[in-house]
């Protein structure tokens, strides 16, 4: 069962995901001028530079290599190098914020069948209450035709048919008055599952919306 305390932990699962890929996408987006201005400084090795860039020794000492040489500027597919070890850490946070992500969603989706199983059984035992009183008038209609069958005569044969005849014409009525009534019980029950479902579209479509 999703508890508050568990969203709680997703959601601070996934800002802190949000912090690693923002993180990541500054180390990207590594000018030149970055490099300069660790070379001019002159206090870290290539090594040192490369921790505090997030980016691999190689990419360090060609960028030196290309301030020494004078070049004020680099190609883009060296200014987007970035270490092997932020790119295989990215990778592993990406993959469990997926996984977190699911696992959140499926229990999401079983809360919602718990409660919707929960509401259609309250239903039954509702239209079970709600027809109870046709349901017991139609079993004492069929009662009394199997009396009245079985107690028949050849001399009162003709009397006992006519009141049969009557009980049935009456147990019809009460049958199809019965049913109408069972449908629009679950016609009300149908009607309210997609209030909540078109509620719950409604709140995931604007959800979606903020969130681009």
């Amino acid at each position: 069962m999703l508890t508050i305390d568990k969203l709680l932990y997703y959601l601070e699962q996934q800002f802190v995901n949000f912090v690693i890929l923002e993180d990541f996408l500054k180390k990207v987006k590594r000018s030149f001028d970055d490099y300069v201005a660790y070379f001019r400084e002159g206090l870290l090795d290539d090594r040192e530079i490369a921790d505090k860039l997030g980016v691999s020794r190689v990419n360090v000492w060609r960028m030196r290599k290309k301030w020494e040489s004078g070049e004020n500027s680099v190609s883009d597919d060296s200014r987007l190098s970035i270490s092997e070890d932020t790119f295989e850490h990215l990778l592993s946070q990406t993959f469990k914020s997926e996984v977190n992500a699911r696992k959140v969603r499926s229990e999401l989706d079983l809360e919602r069948a718990n409660l919707e199983l929960g509401f259609i059984n309250a239903f039954k035992q509702y239209s079970g209450v709600e027809l109870v009183s046709m349901h017991t008038k139609i079993e004492n209609l069929r009662a009394e035709i199997d009396a009245l069958n079985k107690a028949s005569s050849k001399k009162n044969k003709q009397v006992v048919n006519g009141e049969i005849n009557s009980l049935k014409s009456e147990l019809d009525e009460y049958i199809k008055e019965c049913s109408i009534r069972e449908m629009e019980l679950y016609y009300e029950c149908m009607k309210k599952l997609a209030t909540v479902h078109e509620a719950e579209s409604k709140s995931n479509y604007k959800n979606s919306k903020g969130h681009k």
